[in-house]
């Protein structure tokens, strides 16, 4: 493998990591602001007696 081979690889390798993780921290995000107290969140539209 050349050196040119090997250089891009390795940046191929980090940019589908920096994706990867960008992709969980922004679920991750989400998740919290949509869980958050007083949101209405399971069981807290008023249709949990039905």
């Amino acid at each position: 493998m050349t050196p040119v081979e090997q250089t891009l690889l390795y940046l191929t390798s980090i940019v589908i990591l920096l994706g990867t993780l960008t992709v969980f921290v922004v679920q991750f995000v989400r998740g919290r602001r949509r869980g958050g107290p007083g949101d209405g969140g399971p069981g807290g539209d008023g249709r949990g007696d039905r």
